[in-house]
């Protein structure tokens, strides 16, 4: 999944609701219509590429029903305002100052998923 893919997703993807530690995401059908988005799904899950950890979230589940998502991680690791603020940002810019600082601090290769 490439930044730019992730970049437009975005623009289909609303924060349904956050908590610390708990953020539920709802997408529209722009998402699930995705022909990337379904081959990344059928390979990798919700979750980052397979073989890949990301430091900071414990668990995804994705409701097809209510086309939701809800990503559960530790706030000790993973600032909240920080992932919130990559759902609710609004130009390419913004979106990939964010993508690198979450990745920096969790340590994780962004490249990897991105590619």
């Amino acid at each position: 999944m490439d930044i730019d893919l992730m970049l437009g997703l975005r623009e289909h993807i609303t924060v349904g609701s956050h908590t610390p530690g708990r953020l539920r995401l709802k997408f529209d059908l722009g998402v699930i219509g995705n022909p990337k988005v379904i081959r990344y799904v059928k390979v990798n899950g919700f979750g980052p590429p397979k073989g890949q950890d990301m430091p900071g979230i414990t668990g995804t589940k994705f409701n097809p029903l209510t086309r939701s998502m809800t990503m559960v991680y530790d706030d000790e690791i993973i600032e909240p305002e920080l992932l919130h603020r990559l759902f609710t940002c609004e130009n390419a810019a913004e979106f990939r100052e964010i993508a690198v600082e979450l990745a920096d601090t969790v340590d994780f290769d962004l490249s990897t998923f991105l590619n």
